[in-house]
């Protein structure tokens, strides 16, 4: 049953034990999602297990729920399991074969490449956010948005609307925030401490990665790299990088900015950031990953020059 709201509405109200999850390495609106719908399914006296293959980024650690997520399953049976922001299964990481288990799978996200996995989905390419449709839900069961949730939510739709520059901002996006500030919520708070809570490591570790810069392809793209001892002299975990990718997209004539982290094991984690122009969603799919138009990202195998030659040479490829 795919893209059936009032179906996830009659899970949601008649089930009473939930499974939730989002992608590995979550970000805000990953996290606003599964946060704004747990507390609101616990409201209504149901049973929600907040479980992640990461922790939640230091930056988020502030958000109403973020202590109740989990990265061990407990051996608890579920009825239910509902994956947010996740265009795959296969991108929850180690979590992937517990949220097999239920009987029931529900998918709510806005990704462009979501196959559609799952009893019941609402994927919305369209959506600014996947906390826009998380709103949607509630909303349509008649529930109230607390402030814990309306917190998560707000933080969903601020986060990956890039403040509202990116865009994929729309007039829902606005309309929706809006509605969370009328529920209480505090833009300027908010916005301090997602985005100006840098520690000092965060700082230093920044300057290190910034030297890495590189502009290939004529200065269309540009890219920086973290390595494993890049994280390990400054004690910093791949949260600590949140945000990094903006500054090479911020350069002078660069369309795409591209973030090159050594994962170990032969493996490269690579994120893409564009301006518009060029589907960055179509370059990670063709590495076996997938994301948005204008944000995406892949794990790739090989050394590191093997990597960044196969991915300069896609872009290079999509930019002519």
């Amino acid at each position: 049953m795919k893209n059936n709201i009032e179906g996830i509405c009659r899970v949601f109200r008649g089930k009473d034990r939930f499974l939730v999850a989002c992608h590995e390495n979550p970000e805000g609106d990953a996290i606003g999602s599964e946060l704004a719908l747990a507390i609101a399914l616990r409201g209504m006296g149901k049973t929600v297990t907040v479980l992640n293959a990461d922790p939640v980024p230091g930056n988020l650690a502030f958000l109403p729920g973020a202590d109740t997520v989990v990265s061990e399953a407990d051996g608890s049976l579920y009825e239910v399991a509902v994956i947010v922001d996740c265009g795959s299964a296969e991108r929850t990481g180690s979590v992937e074969a517990e949220l097999r288990k239920p009987p029931v799978l529900v998918n709510i996200d806005h990704h462009r490449t979501n196959g559609g996995c799952g009893e019941y989905c609402l994927v919305d390419p369209d959506a600014a956010a996947t906390g826009m449709l998380v709103y949607r839900i509630l909303t349509a069961m008649g529930i109230e948005i607390r402030y814990e949730v309306a917190l998560n939510i707000y933080v969903a739709i601020l986060t990956d609307t890039g403040s509202f520059h990116y865009s994929n901002t729309s007039p829902e996006a606005f309309h929706i925030a809006g509605e969370m500030v009328r529920r209480g919520i505090d833009p300027w708070e908010v916005a301090e401490k997602v985005y100006e809570t840098r520690s000092p490591r965060q700082l230093r570790l920044l300057g290190r990665v910034l030297d890495s810069l590189e502009i290939p392809a004529g200065g269309k793209v540009a890219a920086i790299t973290t390595m494993k001892k890049d994280l390990a002299d400054f004690s910093a975990g791949k949260d600590d990088l949140e945000g990094f990718i903006n500054y090479p997209r911020s350069v002078i004539g660069v369309e795409v900015a591209v973030s090159f982290r050594e994962e170990g094991n032969g493996e490269i984690r690579v994120s893409f950031r564009s301006k518009g122009r060029v589907d960055v969603s179509a370059v990670a799919q063709s590495f076996g990953g997938g994301g948005h138009r204008n944000a995406a990202g892949c794990t790739v195998r090989g050394t590191l020059p093997e990597v960044k030659r196969k991915v300069f040479g896609a872009l290079e490829a999509m930019l002519g």
